[in-house]
This record gives structure tokens, sequence and C-alpha cells, in this order.
């Protein structure tokens, strides 16, 4: 197949290829060679339950009934009947006097209707004996127009006050100032619920923190497979660590739909979300207002944490229609301040600009070592991606393999003329570094421009008289998507996205096998960051077709340890599991039918 690979002239191409040698001679410090085998550490063992959820998995001791219909408790309880009398099973006929038999392997079995009392945690069940609170199969339940109360504060319905190990399925939650709660609350689990419209909504002009589910100072924990609609924050990650955001669906907030502040080795993966109201997600540090909120009650702090939203992994998720917004920073895909952090495959369209890498005092400060590959940009009101101007630190964001195709582009009149501009830079002092990504557009060549500016940039002319921002073996080229009217951005067998893909990195390991490699730079890999029943990536080695899972990677050494032993030469690529010959461009692999 011919690619008709084409960089923008010869000559910048000889230049950007010197440029980007030097620059990466200085980055990268070659660690003191390990050897080539490693012991593999051990896998935690939990409850997996992606895609669903399986209650068998958590291998409860007991069941336990809530039924609101009883007007007293009991311990005749039919099932069949929903009465007490003349059946064998205990059951209560409130969510709070069932409390008194809360423990480790206790599944309560909720039956259906509306439910005007709060689900307020206080007991934990064990790593080996979750507790349990799950909707009866196949019943709707739902806490109803009621909230917690902490201080004489209103929050949401569920409220997981400093327990851990406990398993939340299938609750509604509606007619609620928020939606709920975790503080200091550890590898528990919600899923399979909905969330639901908090009453300060207000119609989408609602920003409290209070209006969704609010994680605070809480770690490993997942929460998968739910519902939210109408949130102000509709699931704020704060001061929490190594938790799982999975196959969610979001619609509607009044400011994000998702954000992760001070938090570090979190994952949002599989997701759906959509805004039309404001922006989609944001990555941010924390200033003081975030930790001093009295919704952290005894966790509450008085100084900001910044430079502390470290290695968190945004992954495989759908960002689309966002508000149609003046600036860089609103109807946003992500808002993005963070450090050596992930972002790959997912798809942004009808966004403002699909990434904003943010730079503003005093939480957006810190932004650099990031590692953003393999997206795919279409049809954004703005920008694909935009470059705010550097205050602390803006260094070493690498921009890799990815699809930036036909988004409108920024003009003065600010997102309302249709023209070429892919990329935003704020400021002629913005930096990064874009290798190997399709950058192009059907109406010109022009496809960066610089914020205010009337006039904006081929990457030659860009080149020319700025030349801050590297572009290295740039494509410019229709990527052929299967059908870009309808958002399908498989691609067509005849594609030049296929096969076209640079390696993520190199290995510098000598030439050996083992199941330990050095590489020279592992930030584009994830290695499961010890959450509960994650695995970490399959790896494929240049030339081959054998694959392998990366069970644990060390910074320091700049290492990976895989779950097997390979043979490599030095100076292998290295990418994700691909097709063909060469990794693919954009979200989306090809598989040939």
């Amino acid at each position: 197949m011919d690619k008709n690979r084409r960089v923008v002239t010869a000559g910048i191409a000889l230049s950007l290829f010197f440029i980007a040698a030097c620059v990466a001679t200085d980055k990268i410090v070659y660690p003191e060679m390990v050897a080539n085998s490693a012991a593999i550490p051990p896998i935690e063992s939990a409850p997996v339950i992606e895609p669903r959820l399986d209650i068998d998995s958590f291998s409860f001791t007991r069941n336990i009934y809530i039924d609101r219909h009883l007007e007293d408790d009991c311990d005749n309880y039919n099932v069949a009947l929903r009465a007490c009398g003349s059946g064998s099973e205990l059951a209560f006929h409130s969510i709070k006097r069932a409390q008194q038999s809360a423990a480790a392997g206790v599944l309560f079995l909720i039956r259906g209707g509306n439910y005007n009392e709060v689900l307020h945690v206080t007991t934990s069940g064990r790593a080996d004996a979750y507790l349990g609170y799950s909707a009866y199969a196949n019943e709707k339940v739902t806490l109803l127009d009621i909230n917690s109360e902490d201080s004489g504060e209103e929050y949401g319905a569920i409220w997981l006050d400093q327990v851990s190990y406990v398993l939340i399925n299938g609750i509604d939650v509606r007619g609620s100032i928020g939606f709920g709660r975790l503080l200091n609350a550890h590898y528990n689990i919600i899923t399979n619920s909905e969330f639901n419209e908090s009453t300060i909504w207000r119609n989408g002009r609602g920003k409290s923190k209070r209006g969704g589910l609010y994680v605070a100072f809480s770690h490993y924990n997942r929460i998968v497979n739910n519902r939210f609609y109408k949130g102000t924050d509709a699931l704020a990650l704060v001061h929490s660590n190594h938790n799982l955001v999975a196959d969610n669906r979001m619609d509607l907030a009044g400011h994000d739909l998702w954000n992760i502040k001070c938090g570090s080795f979190n994952v949002i993966r599989n997701n759906l979300f959509s805004n039309k109201n404001q922006k989609l997600g944001s990555v941010f540090d924390c200033e003081k207002g975030s930790m001093s909120w009295h919704g952290n009650g005894e966790f509450a702090q008085q100084k900001e944490r910044l430079n502390s939203t470290q290695y968190n992994m945004i992954d495989n998720n759908i960002f689309k229609d966002a508000q149609h917004y003046y600036s860089t920073s609103g109807g946003n895909g992500i808002q993005y301040a963070g450090q050596n952090g992930i972002i790959r495959r997912n798809v942004f369209y009808h966004v403002n600009a699909g990434i904003g890498m943010a730079s503003y005092k005093s939480e957006a400060t810190y932004n650099y070592g990031n590692r953003i590959y393999n997206n795919t940009f279409h049809d954004n009101w703005c920008a694909a991606i935009a470059i705010g101007t550097p205050i602390n630190n803006m260094t070493d964001n690498e921009y890799r393999n990815n699809i930036l195709w036909n988004n409108q582009g920024f003009a003065a009149s600010h997102c309302k003329e249709n023209n070429g501009v892919q990329i935003l830079l704020r400021s002629n002092k913005s930096v990064g570094r874009f290798i190997n990504n399709n950058i192009a557009s059907s109406v010109d060549d022009d496809v960066l421009g610089i914020w205010g500016r009337l006039i904006n940039h081929s990457l030659l002319s860009y080149y020319i008289s700025i030349g801050l921002v590297e572009f290295i073996d740039t494509l410019e080229e229709d990527p052929l998507f299967v059908d870009q009217q309808e958002n399908d951005y498989r691609l067509q067998a005849s594609s030049p996205m296929i096969d076209s893909g640079a390696f993520l990195t190199t290995i510098i390991s000598p030439t050996g096998s083992g199941n330990q490699l050095q590489l020279a730079d592992v930030k584009y890999f994830y290695d499961g960051f010890s959450i509960p029943g994650e695995v970490g990536d399959s790896i494929q080695i240049q030339g081959q077709s054998e694959t392998a899972i990366i069970v644990k990677i060390d910074y320091e050494k700049q290492a990976i340890i895989l779950n097997k032993a390979m043979s490599w030469n030095q100076g292998d690529g290295i990418a994700l599991q691909y097709n063909g010959s060469s990794p693919d461009l954009g979200a989306i692999q090809y598989k040939a039918h």
C-alpha cells in the first residue's frame, strides 16, 4: 500500500530531525543497566467486575433482605410473597434498621420500591468478604428525595463513611442534593447504579461540589457501569489514588462531568461522556479552595497541593457534544493540567477543543511529562488540541500517532469561522513535541493558530517564524474513516493511517532475552496501577507477533517487567499490541474482516 507519507517539506523534515535528535539526547538519562530477568510480582486477588458485575464472585456467606413493604422486621420472611410469617429469611423493613446486622460477608438484598432514607454505611467488609447492598434481581430500588446530613450540611443519599470493601449494586438516587460521598473509603465498588438530577442542578447553573458523587481521600475504589445525569460536577476524585472509573455513561453537568484533583494513578476508561452545558473532564492540582471545602470534614486542609496529580490514565473513551464555547477552557473534551499522565485511544468529536493543555494559577501550573497518543480528533468546533502558555513547568509533553482531521479551528472570531486550524497555541511561548501525527484539513494547509491572531500558520511557516513546538514526521492525509458523517472512526481498508504509526519508544537493554526490559521511555505504558482486578498493557516488540503483559513498571530504572520472557535486539521499537507490520494512527486500530 502506498502510504503517500508527506512531511511538510524536505527542509523542515531535515531541520526537525536534527532538533529532535538533540532534544532526545538531552532529555533521556540512561539508567544503570539492570538484569534481563526479574521476579514477577504477585497480582492482588479481588472480585473482577468488568465488564459486568458478577455477584457470585464475591462469595457472600449470608443474604439478608430489606423490604419497605414490611410493617416490621422478621426472621420468617417469604421471599416470593414479600411477606413475613411463612418463610425462613431474616428481613428488615428499613435500611436504617438493617445496619445492626451489617458485617463482612453479608449481602443485603433490597426489594424494589422508593426508599426515603439514606444509605449511610459505617461498617466495613474485608478483602475476602465484602459487605454488599444490592437491588434484588430485576427490581428497581430508588433512594428518593432524601439527603444525608453531616455537621449541619446536606449531601447525597449514599454515604460511605470511612469504610472499606463495600459493594453498592443497582441502587438509583433521585431528588437528592447530590449523588453521594466517599470519605476515607477504600476498596469499595459502586456499580450498575443510576444517579439522576441533583436538586441544585438548576438547569445547568449549579456549580456546587455537593451536586454529584464526591470521592475524597479515598483509594482503590471502582466505579463501574453506572449512569450519571444532571449533576453539578457529576463525579469528583479529590486527593484520591488508584481508583477505576470505567464503562459509565455521563450526561449533562453544570461544570465538569468528572474531574481528578491532586490524585494519582487513577484510570478513566471505556466511558461515554457528553455535556452540552459545559465541558466534559478535568485534571488539575488542588488550590486551597479544593482542600478546605467543608465536605472533606475532618480531612479538610488549608494548604494547596500542587504538582500532585501524577500518572493518571484516560483511555478508550468517547468525548462528544460539549458546549460550543468562546475560549480554550470551557466546552473542552478534557481540560488537562496533570503530570506524567497517559491520554490514549480516545475519540473526540463535537466538543470545543478536544484536549486543552491548561496553564493558569494556581491549580494548573504543572503540566509536564504527559504522553498523548493514538487519539482521534474530528469535527470539533475549535481546535483538536489547545496548548497554554507555560508557568511553572510545561515540558516533555509528547503527542504521537494521533489523527487531527477537519476540526474547525480558531480564528479571531473564536470558533465561528470554518478554517483549517487543528492545533491552537495560547501564545508563541507554548511548547510540545508532535511525532508521527496526521494533522490535516480539507479547508487549507494552515493547521496551526495562535490565540487572538488573525494569521494562521502551516507547519512550515510556523517553524520558520517561531518553531517552539516540534513537529516530526507529520502526515497530512484524509484518514478515510468508515463514515465520518456518522462518527464511525474505524479505518477503511485503503486508509493511509494503517501501519503508518511510530513505535512508542525503543528498547535500550543490550540484545538478549528475559522478562525485564529497559526502555528509552516507560511513560507510555500502564501496569495496572495496583488497582484490584486490573491488568497491565499487552505489548509487542517490533518485528515479532508474540505479545506479553506488563506486570510492573519501574519508573526510576526506566524498566518494565513482563509476565513471560521475550527476546529482543537493542534499538527495537515497542508498542501496544497491534495488527499488521506497525501500529496504526488514531484511536481505533484497523482489523481486516
